[in-house]
């Protein structure tokens, strides 16, 4: 039998089991990730919202840093790539792989694989990304990098589309692309000094 969401005695359906306190979840019960709006795989409401909280408080104690909204907003609006081009910060090319199947002489096939860059992007850094994995938020760290051109171009509507996974090679960068990752609303911060710091 299907779970019901036991957030307030809901009673609705579940999409999934919140990892702190294990309670199922409906999808209007399900945690938000507040930079990026994305609902989180394993986290209801209450608990991401717990969680929000505390990492405030915690960032309240550390003393004086500069605004989170300044930031989200300056690589958000396109200007941090802009920045990052007029000072002359080098980026890296996108790579990706293009199959083509070719026709042979004799009636036969062969499938060839092009590399072509198809963008540019700038590597902030390793940062923390949750995943489901066999039905399990697993939390790792990637290499996390701003786009030059993210679909839609800028402005973009939340910082998680100015930003992607990537696999660094000696030729450049390629995009992870396998869905359902989520960037924590913590490396938001982080990644926008990263940013900041490339153009020193």
């Amino acid at each position: 039998m299907a779970a019901e969401c036991a957030i307030v005695d809901c009673g609705v359906l579940a999409i999934g089991r919140c990892r702190d306190c294990g309670a199922a979840f409906c999808m209007s019960h399900q945690g938000r990730n507040p930079a990026t709006g994305d609902g989180y795989a394993a986290l209801c409401e209450p608990c991401a919202a717990r969680r929000h909280a505390a990492a405030a408080d915690q960032a309240r104690n550390v003393g004086p840093v500069q605004r989170l909204g300044d930031e989200q907003r300056w690589v958000m609006s396109g200007q941090a790539v802009r920045d990052l081009v007029t000072k002359g910060v080098p980026g890296r090319p996108v790579i990706e792989q293009r199959r083509r199947t070719v026709k042979l002489r004799f009636g036969g096939e062969r499938v060839e694989i092009d590399e072509i860059e198809v963008g540019t992007l700038w590597v902030a850094g390793r940062f923390e990304w949750t995943q489901p994995v066999d039905g399990v938020a697993e939390t790792r760290e990637w290499n996390t990098a701003l786009l030059a051109e993210p679909r839609g171009g800028y402005p973009v509507a939340s910082f998680r589309q100015a930003v992607a996974r990537c696999r660094v090679t000696e030729l450049g960068a390629t995009l992870v692309r396998d869905a359902g990752a989520e960037l924590e609303a913590r490396a938001v911060p982080l990644i926008a000094q990263a940013i900041r710091r490339l153009l020193r």
